[in-house]
């Protein structure tokens, strides 16, 4: 006799949980990797390359699948447009912040050109980091909205 390993649904949810939560603190490793030997460092691209390449896909292959599946991107507590401008201002002083920071730290204040001209850098780097987001979000609100439509379709037209 062929003995059947019967798992309950509580060990099969944890377990995805784990593997959730480890794909996370390796997922978000290989950002903080990148940050520091990119700005901290200084390293050439050449040496951080696998770990961007790896963090690109698996964000691509996420994002994807849950288009594909039809689950939905966007915060159901808000209307998804306001989402997609709160992600694209929230992308954009993440990467004013931290570009502004590390090249502060790097160049130093006065090769920077003062106060005023960092400020004026890092308000150019915020619009830019929040536009390139904007762009970003908003064809995946798209795109996100269409697949949901054509789930949505196909579960009313089996219905009738």
């Amino acid at each position: 006799m062929k003995k059947d390993n019967i798992q309950d649904e509580r060990i099969v949810s944890q377990k995805r949980k784990i593997g959730s939560d480890a794909f996370g603190i390796v997922f978000y490793g290989l950002l903080i990797s990148i940050l520091i030997q990119q700005y901290m460092f200084d390293a050439p691209f050449s040496q951080y390359a696998a770990e961007f390449i790896l963090f690109m896909v698996s964000a691509i292959y996420v994002v994807g699948r849950n288009i594909i599946v039809g689950n939905n991107l966007f915060s159901n507590s808000f209307k998804g447009q306001k989402m997609v401008v709160i992600n694209s201002i929230v992308c954009g002083l993440t990467i004013a912040v931290i570009t502004t920071t590390f090249n502060t730290m790097n160049y130093g204040f006065e090769k920077m050109g003062g106060a005023t001209l960092i400020a004026i850098t890092a308000f150019i780097t915020f619009f830019c980091g929040a536009l390139t987001s904007f762009i970003g979000f908003e064809i995946l609100y798209i795109l996100n909205k269409k697949r949901q439509k054509q789930i949505d379709d196909m579960y009313n037209d089996s219905d009738e």
